[in-house]
């Protein structure tokens, strides 16, 4: 299994990668997954500079994995942000402030 770094180095292995497609002409390549997550990559380095590790690290995982599961970039982020006033989370230590 190649890893990420080579993935990302465009590295080959021994038999291509498959190509699947979910819009109409638009291969779902590396370059693809890349643009889709760097808004999300662009706020976990905002807050890195912003908040602590723990906190601004928790917020870019859950923004990224509800954009795995459909979610556009801003409703996730409208989705983490709100969670972020939730006494009960911050009761919890779940999300930080």
């Amino acid at each position: 299994m190649p890893t990420f770094r080579k993935l990302l180095s465009g590295g080959r292995s021994s038999r291509p990668a498959p190509i699947f497609q979910v819009v109409p002409g638009q291969p779902l390549t590396t370059g693809y997954f890349l643009l889709q997550v760097e808004p999300a990559i662009r706020h976990g380095i905002a807050e890195l500079l912003e908040s602590n590790p723990r906190h601004a690290l928790t917020e870019l995982a859950l923004i990224a994995y509800l954009m795995g599961m459909g979610f556009d970039y801003p409703t996730a982020h409208v989705i983490v942000e709100a969670w972020e006033k939730d006494d009960i989370l911050l009761a919890q230590g779940i999300l930080t402030e």
